[in-house]
């Protein structure tokens, strides 16, 4: 076991959280995911910007009436990256 395995920003709690959320759904709106994570509005913005910029999530947005909706998503490679994280920790964990 080593800890160079484990990338030390996505077990940061807040993305960790963020993460795991996204893996169990198809997407999220930006509401859905705040309320089920409950990270305030800039600590989830800046989460989902870092996110997208390594890649590991999809960020679409669209106009309903009058008002703007953030769609979040796991990429392929968040959703590879996610699995790994988790077979990782599961056998530091000796399960």
């Amino acid at each position: 076991m080593n800890y160079r395995e484990l990338d030390p920003l996505l077990l940061s709690p807040k993305r960790f959280v963020t993460l795991a959320h996204l893996s169990q759904v198809e997407q999220a709106d930006f509401a859905g995911l705040q309320e089920a994570t409950e990270l305030p509005t800039t600590d989830l913005s800046k989460i989902l910007k870092d996110l997208e910029n390594r890649e590991l999530i999809h960020i679409s947005k669209e106009r309903k009436y009058r008002y703007g909706i953030t769609r979040v998503r796991l990429s392929d490679s968040g959703q590879r990256t996610f699995k790994k994280l988790m077979k990782t920790l599961n056998r530091i964990a000796g399960e």
